[in-house]
């Protein structure tokens, strides 16, 4: 009879190490659940935050009283704000470990919610959204790292989820908008949705700072191995030894500058993957923030039934956004990322231009259906996936950052959105302004048409503790 030794424990000396000791993984703990929960939480909130304001601008424009120009100040400035901020959030993450600026974020959160509802007026409405711009830069490129760090290769198309979340937190505020206006607050609506945005950013920063553990990949990779080995046995049943000691971080993570890690970004293996996602991303949000965002007011055109007609009409579309998010992941499974925001970015071009050449005629059935179909297609391709090929592109001394320049795209788009639909809408009308619109997923299908990289078939590197990269999945070298 012979026996068999029992498996010695996995090294945890680098970066490589961890993602070996993740893809060997038995299983996963139940912390593994709160990974999920509250760093999707992060996408909740930021995406309820963005609604609170949209789902009642009307109130808070007959309140305040804003020029046309006013309000596309308002509505752009948090983007224009997370446009500037979002790579020098991805370095600080790189730097500091993507927890301190999750919760950041939320704290800036809070304060830019005091700000807007105790001394309301333009000027200090615009330095919230100053803030709320910065809370965003902190939080969406770096949750996004966060949470692909903590996946193994044949989960990686989960990452598409936050899309789900995204559309779950924008009905949830339509639909507290309405109790809240049914009570009879008035135009005071705008503020009661600011506040529930505050209170939802104070408590979801307390429970990340208690259950949240710090990301393994980014410890090993900056030496903090005891760390490393720590967190991984919280989230996953696997056996790793216990380092008696922390090595040096990784030549690599040393040596990489800010400006450097952009010119690996934008040069060698890495340039296609990065104009892949940036392009995609920023025509994604283009798309989304012009007609997605301003659902309430195009409902209200198309419905003309008032406030509360207009805001279910918009969670009506919301529904389907819900669907198409969650079934994003299976969607990506099946099809890969990248062919997924291919064949969503061809049919929501096809949308656009039909909901602006017959806006004005369009039978009650067709003005549900088309922007339905519009949010169902976006969620399900277009919107997850240049996050997602952003969060999986890289190692981690730079998976911040590039999610953060991916995020800088995305909100270039965003920004050019919420302040051109205004006036586009001042000017020429939501059949122009619609049909202008169909630019953006037009130059997305090029874009994910051309620029031809899949992570589900070339994984990021990780690099090991003397610097080499070493693909995810793939041993690494041993020296």
């Amino acid at each position: 009879m012979t026996s068999t030794s029992p498996t010695p424990p996995l090294p945890v000396r680098s970066e490589a190490d961890v993602v070996e000791a993740i893809e060997a993984s038995r299983g996963t703990t139940g912390r593994m659940r709160w990974v999920w929960v509250l760093a999707l939480g992060g996408i909740f909130f930021e995406a309820y935050s963005s609604a609170a304001l949209g789902s009642a601008l009307d109130a808070l424009n007959r309140q305040l009283a804003l020029t046309p120009l006013e309000l596309s100040v308002v509505t752009s400035t948090s983007m224009l704000v997370a446009l500037l901020l979002c790579p020098v959030a991805g370095r600080l993450s790189d730097r500091w470990g993507r927890l301190p600026m999750i919760l950041l974020a939320k704290g800036l959160a809070v304060v830019s919610t005091v700000l807007a509802i105790v001394w309301p007026s333009f000027e200090l409405l615009v330095v919230s959204r100053v803030l709320a711009g910065a809370s965003w830069a902190l939080d969406f490129a770096v949750v996004m790292a966060y949470i692909a760090e903590w996946l193994p290769r044949r989960h990686q198309g989960r990452l598409n989820r936050w899309q789900g979340m995204w559309y779950v937190a924008t009905t949830s505020n339509l639909l507290l908008t309405v109790a809240v206006y049914s009570l009879g607050v008035g135009d005071d609506i705008w503020r009661w949705s600011l506040v529930s945005a505050g209170v939802i950013a104070a408590l979801l920063g307390v429970a990340q700072w208690f259950l949240l553990p710090e990301s393994p990949r980014w410890l090993a990779a900056r030496g903090r191995v005891r760390e490393a080995a720590r967190a991984l046995r919280t989230v996953y049943i696997v056996d790793v030894e216990q380092p008696d000691a922390d090595v040096p971080p990784a030549r690599d993570v040393v040596q990489v500058t800010g400006m450097q890690g952009m010119a690996e970004m934008f040069g060698g293996r890495y340039r296609r993957r990065t104009l892949l996602a940036s392009i995609t991303f920023m025509m994604q949000g283009l798309e989304y923030y012009a007609i997605g965002w301003y659902l309430p007011i195009i409902a209200l055109a198309l419905f003309g039934e008032g406030f509360v007609a207009a805001t279910l009409g918009a969670v009506l579309f919301n529904v389907f956004g819900i669907i198409g998010g969650f079934g994003s992941t299976r969607v990506a499974a099946a099809l890969r990322i990248r062919r997924s925001m291919q064949i969503g970015f061809a049919g929501v071009t096809v949308l656009i231009v039909l909901l602006g050449l017959f806006f004005h005629t369009l039978p009650t059935w067709a003005a549900i259906a088309i922007p339905a179909a519009f949010l169902l297609l976006h969620s399900a391709g277009p919107a997850p996936g240049g996050a997602s090929l952003a969060a999986l592109a890289y190692p981690s001394h730079l998976r911040a950052l590039g999610s953060g320049v991916t995020n800088t795209a995305g909100s270039t788009g965003a920004a050019i959105g919420l302040f051109v639909f205004p006036l586009l809408l001042a000017t020429v009308g939501p059949q122009g302004a619609i049909l202008a619109t169909a630019v953006a997923p037009a130059i997305g299908f090029v874009a994910s048409t051309v620029l031809r990289w899949d992570p589900e078939r070339e994984p990021a590197p990780a690099v090991t503790g003397e610097g080499t990269p070493v693909t995810a999945g793939e041993p690494p070298l041993v020296h």
